[in-house]
């Protein structure tokens, strides 16, 4: 706990009961591993250090928040950075196979009126049409017409393979006869058992070659033949990931990505802020300045004008936008922004008042029951 102690002494001290205390964390290991054994939390949130939604942060984060941090006050926010999993590996392994070469006919289930395919998505589609129930692991070699402006001619017959795992179909690199020939595999076109060790170090080049624009964590299927003996050839596939420079062949289950989610103090709990922010644009203003329920004309013509609330001298003065008023210009553009809002959600607005110079301001509404919304206080 002397990381939170000291964490606590480095804020600013409140002098101003109104002012918000806000703090960020990143949840170490240490940190995940507190959460272990209590209700609702799987065992990977405490072994493997992740949560598997940002719904499922949410909910769990605060059972180490309201521990660690207890004393704090209503509106104070703590922003947690933690990690989100992105991808969730569920192995290599073929359960079935399938070769097939489209007719004519087949391509309607892929959405087009052509006799080709020109988007993944079209191949995704039909894919999903032939096999509307895949199990887990099934690959597919798939021959098909492919238009491109981009070749010569523009429509090639094409080979791909395709593997569904995450329940998703993933496009997959299909080694290539030329591939065979640069590693001596070109009399079979396949690999022996034996060459299992190499494979990453064949695919690392294959891909380098092959596949422009990889970023770190990016994974990629490859799909091989394997010749098991002279009557029996199985194509089989191997997860490679990139770790910026090298393709590496994939033992990790899982990868995760660090997100952030802030929470914020309510009558003694923390509770996950999930708060829209929003900043007021030109036309913004010019709609305020043209609901007539809000405001007065004059203050509504200066407001299109000059594109700020003018709380300037006197309150008396006709162009002068009073508190009540400009929250009352706000929440009429909140039911006009977001008309489908659900009850209790919160928006944070950001917008300028003139008091001799420009200053920002920013002021928290919630949607109510009744479907208006109010300052949040």
């Amino acid at each position: 706990m002397d990381d939170v102690y000291e964490e606590l002494d480095a804020l600013p001290k409140a002098f101003n009961p109104n002012d918000v205390r806000k703090l960020n964390i990143t949840m170490s290991e240490a940190n995940y591993k507190t959460l272990a054994g209590k209700p609702g939390v799987a065992s990977y949130v405490n072994t493997n250090f992740y949560f598997a939604t940002e719904e499922e942060a949410g909910k769990l984060i605060p059972l180490y928040l309201n521990t660690a941090y207890p004393n704090f006050d209503n509106k104070d926010e703590i922003t947690v950075t933690y990690n989100l999993l992105t991808y969730s590996f569920k192995g290599n392994t073929v359960a079935e196979r399938d070769v097939y070469t489209l007719t004519d006919e087949d391509y309607a289930l892929g959405g087009t009126t052509f006799k080709n395919f020109d988007r993944f998505s079209q191949v995704e589609t039909y894919l999903n049409a032939r096999y509307p129930t895949p199990v887990q692991g099934r690959l597919v070699n798939l021959t098909f017409n492919w238009f491109s402006n981009n070749q010569l001619p523009t429509t090639q017959v094409r080979t791909y393979s395709y593997f569904y795992t995450n329940g998703r179909w993933e496009e997959t690199y299909l080694v290539t006869e030329a591939d065979y020939l640069k590693v001596d595999r070109n009399r079979n076109n396949a690999f022996a058992p034996a060459d299992e060790a190499m494979l990453p170090g064949y695919f690392d080049n294959f891909l380098k070659s092959k596949v422009f624009g990889a970023k770190a964590g990016d994974v990629k299927y490859v799909s091989y033949a394997v010749r098991m003996s002279s009557s029996s050839t199985l194509q089989q596939v191997m997860a490679m990931v990139y770790d910026g420079s090298n393709w590496t062949k994939l033992t990790r289950n899982f990868f995760t990505e660090p997100r952030t989610l802030t929470f914020a103090f309510n009558n003694g709990i923390w509770v996950p802020d999930l708060t829209i922010k929003y900043t007021l644009v030109t036309a913004d203003y010019e709609a305020i300045a043209a609901f007539p329920n809000v405001g007065t004309e004059l203050n509504r013509a200066n407001l299109k004008q000059f594109k700020n609330f003018y709380q300037a001298g006197s309150t008396t003065d006709t162009r002068y936008w009073t508190e009540a008023q400009i929250n009352a210009g706000l929440a009429e553009l909140l039911k006009v922004k977001y008309p489908n809002a659900e009850v209790g959600q919160k928006y944070q607005l950001t917008y300028i008042v003139y008091r001799g110079s420009n200053v920002t301001v920013q002021t928290t509404f919630i949607k109510k029951d009744n479907g208006s919304f109010e300052v949040f206080k």
